[in-house]
C-alpha cells in the first residue's frame, strides 16, 4: 500500500514459485477467466492461468488509521460497497516525465482525486501528483533494459521466450493492483506498440473482468506510417490493432476515433471522444488570485465573456451593458458581463446607482457585479480578466480619455465601445462603436459583429475547453460511470 506522496505500492512477487511455459501469456489462446458478464466476479474462484503462478493470501495487519473506505479482502475484492471508488491509471511513465499523456494523465488524476476516487498511477518511472498513489512497475517502462531488448526483438518480427516471461512477470506484477480497482484506465497502452508485453499483460487482466478497462486512445501505431517497419502480422502485434470485446475505448478526437473504428471494426457509436483540455490559467498566465475568481464565477463557461472595467457612475451607463448580456442569453448565448469597479468616490448618488445595479443583476445570470459581491479585485486580477475575456464593453455617455481601451489593445481584446469623440480619437477604426444611448439589443448586435472574425469563434472554443469544464463534464463521468 502506498503511504504519502511519491512512494510505491509494492507489486507482489509470488509465494508459491512455479515457471511458466512460453506460451503462457497469450491471451487469445487462453479460455476466459470469467463465466458470465451479468454476474459480479468472486475472486477466490476466478480461474487462474494454469501457469501463471496465484497471488498467495496472506494475512493483513488491522489497519491503524483513521476510518475509510473498506478494505479489501476475499482475494481482493469488497464484500461492502466501498465509499471512494477505486481508480487506476496506467501508462509506461508517471505524470512528472515531460510528455503530452503524462500531461493529460495529471489532469484526470487530480480530477478524479478531487471528485473522492482513490487513484493510483501505474508506470515504470515518474512521480505521481500530490494524494495521488504510484505503483512503480519497472518493466510497464517502455525504457527499462527489458523492454527494450524486447521491443528490438519485435520490431524484426521475433517473437521470443523473453517477450513471454516478461508478460507473465508483468501479469504477476500488477493482478494485485488490478484486481482491488473498480476502473483501470489505459493511456494509449492498447495502441500503441512501446511495450506490447504490458499491452498484452492487461489485456489478459481485462478479460477476467469485462468492463473494467478503459482504453484511452491517443495515438495508433497501426496508423502511423514511421511505424511500419516495426509492425508484423500475429500476436503480439495485432493485439493493437483490433478491438477487444471486455475493453471499453475512447479517442481524445473525431480523427482518433475514425482511425480505430477503421482499424479494429469497431462501430464508430462505441468509441467514446473526450477531448484534451487546455490549462487556460497557465497559458494566460493568471495569477493565483485570478484563477480562484475565474472558477468562483465559473468564468470558462461563458460565451462570450464580456468585461467591463469602471466604476460605477451613472454616466458609465453599466446597465445597457447588462441589458446587452440579457439581451445575448436570450439568443442562446452563455453571455457573462463581469463589472470590475466599485462606486465612484466622490457622488452620494453613487451608492444609489450601486442599489440599482444590484437589484438588476439579482437573479440574472450571467452578471458579476465585483463589488456587490465583496469582491475588490487588484489590478492585477483586472489584467487577468482583460486576458480571459472575449470582448471590452464600454457603453459609457461620455468618456475623457479611455484609458481601458489601451489596455484591452494590449490584450489584443476586441471593443464595443459608445462612439465618442474622444473614443475615436484614440481607438481610431479598431473598436467596434455604438450609437451614445445605444440600448441593450443594439450593443449585444455589436458584440456579435467583434466576435464575427473566426479567430475570435476559436477563442471562445478554446476556452470550452479549459481543462476544468472538459474534466468535470467529460472524464470523470465518463470514469466513474457504473462505479459509484
Amino acid at each position: 500500500m502506498v503511504r504519502g506522496h511519491g512512494v510505491p505500492l509494492p507489486a507482489h512477487a509470488p509465494r508459491n514459485g512455479g515457471r511458466s511455459r512460453h506460451t503462457a501469456a497469450r491471451p487469445r489462446s487462453r479460455p476466459s477467466g470469467v463465466a458470465r458478464t451479468d454476474r459480479r466476479p468472486r475472486s477466490a474462484r476466478l480461474r487462474h492461468p494454469p501457469d501463471v503462478p496465484r497471488q498467495a493470501d496472506t494475512p493483513r495487519r488491522p489497519h491503524r488509521g483513521r476510518p475509510g473506505p473498506g478494505r479489501a479482502n476475499d482475494g481482493g475484492r469488497d464484500r461492502v460497497t466501498r465509499r471512494h471508488p477505486r481508480v487506476l491509471l496506467v501508462h509506461y511513465t508517471a505524470p512528472s516525465i515531460l510528455g503530452g499523456v503524462e500531461h493529460v494523465m495529471r489532469a484526470h488524476a487530480e480530477a478524479l482525486r478531487d471528485a473522492g476516487a482513490e487513484v493510483t498511477i501505474v508506470a515504470g518511472r515518474g512521480r505521481a501528483p500530490r494524494g495521488v498513489r504510484l505503483a512503480r512497475v519497472a518493466e510497464a517502462d517502455s525504457r527499462s533494459a527489458a523492454v527494450l531488448r524486447d521491443f528490438r526483438a519485435l520490431a524484426r518480427g521475433e517473437r521470443t521466450k523473453a517477450h513471454d516471461a516478461l508478460v507473465e512477470r508483468l501479469v504477476r506484477r500488477l493482478r494485485p493492483l488490478v484486481r482491488r480497482a473498480d476502473r483501470v484506465v489505459a493511456h494509449n497502452v492498447l495502441t500503441m506498440h512501446k511495450n506490447l508485453a504490458l499491452t498484452e499483460a492487461l489485456l489478459w487482466l481485462a478479460s477476467e473482468r469485462p468492463g473494467l478497462v478503459i482504453g484511452w486512445t491517443h495515438d495508433l501505431a497501426w496508423c502511423d506510417p514511421q511505424y511500419a517497419a516495426e509492425r508484423h502480422g500475429g500476436e503480439p502485434w495485432d493485439l493493437i490493432a483490433r478491438a477487444h470485446p471486455t475493453v471499453r475505448y475512447v479517442a481524445v478526437s473525431e480523427e482518433r476515433a475514425r482511425q480505430l473504428a477503421s482499424l479494429t471494426g469497431l462501430a464508430r457509436d462505441r468509441i467514446a471522444v473526450v477531448p484534451n483540455g487546455v490549462d487556460v490559467s497557465k497559458a494566460l498566465g493568471l495569477s493565483a488570485a485570478g484563477t480562484r475568481l475565474a472558477e468562483r464565477l465559473d468564468l470558462y463557461r461563458a460565451d462570450p465573456l464580456l468585461v467591463l472595467p469602471a466604476r460605477l457612475t451613472r454616466r458609465k451607463r453599466i446597465e445597457a451593458a447588462i441589458a446587452a448580456a440579457v439581451a445575448l442569453r436570450g439568443r442562446g448565448r452563455n453571455a457573462t458581463l463581469v463589472v470590475t469597479g466599485p462606486p465612484g468616490p466622490h457622488n452620494a448618488s453613487n451608492e444609489r446607482y450601486l442599489a440599482e445595479l444590484t437589484a438588476l443583476a439579482t437573479g440574472q445570470p450571467g452578471v458579476e457585479l465585483l463589488y456587490a459581491q465583496g469582491i475588490h479585485p487588484p489590478y492585477r486580477v483586472i489584467a487577468d480578466l482583460y486576458a480571459l475575456a472575449d470582448v471590452l464593453v464600454l457603453p459609457s455617455a461620455s468618456e475623457g480619455f479611455g484609458i481601458p481601451l489601451l489596455e484591452a489593445a494590449l490584450h489584443r481584446l476586441p471593443i464595443v465601445c459608445t462612439d465618442l469623440e474622444t473614443l475615436r480619437a484614440l481607438g481610431g477604426d479598431a473598436p467596434t462603436y455604438v450609437p451614445v444611448g445605444a440600448d441593450g439589443e443594439t450593443i449585444a448586435d455589436a458584440i456579435d459583429r467583434a466576435l464575427s472574425d473566426p479567430r475570435m469563434r476559436f477563442r471562445s472554443r478554446a476556452r470550452a475547453l479549459a481543462w476544468p469544464r472538459v474534466l468535470a463534464e467529460q472524464v470523470v463521468p465518463l470514469v466513474l460511470e457504473g462505479v459509484r
